[in-house]
Order: structure tokens, then sequence, then C-alpha cells
């Protein structure tokens, strides 16, 4: 059994089934069960995500980034 948590920015719905797929087909490929394969999808804000004393709303801002959840 396989278990796998992932920290990502917001995400719609069709790129975190690609996600939970791509992980799985990773998995599988090296020996893990598909039906023992569990991957966690944890969605976190830009907001509420910091790195280097700046969160990564404010980063994205400065670097002319936009978070666009497709």
């Amino acid at each position: 059994m396989a278990i796998v948590r992932v920290e990502i920015f917001k995400r719609s719905q069709a790129v975190r089934e690609r996600i939970i797929k791509g992980i799985t087909d990773v998995l599988v490929a090296n020996g893990a069960k598909s039906e023992g394969t569990q991957v966690i999808i944890y969605e976190i804000e830009p907001e509420c995500w910091g790195k280097g004393g700046d969160s990564f709303a404010v980063r994205m801002e400065r670097d002319g980034v936009q978070h666009k959840p497709e």
C-alpha cells in the first residue's frame, strides 16, 4: 500500500484527477497495486503559503505571475 500526500496551490478538478492518475501510474509502474494506492491532495491558497518571509501571493505579484487554478 502506498499513500502519497501532495501539497499544491488550488487547482481545478480536472487537474486534480490528472495528478491522482499520474502519481498512481508511476507507483504502479514501480510495483505498487493500483487499488492499494492512495493520493491525498491538500490545496493551499497562495496567501497561506510563504517562503523567505513573503507569502506566495506577494511573491507572485512581485514577479508578475498570476495564479490560475486550471
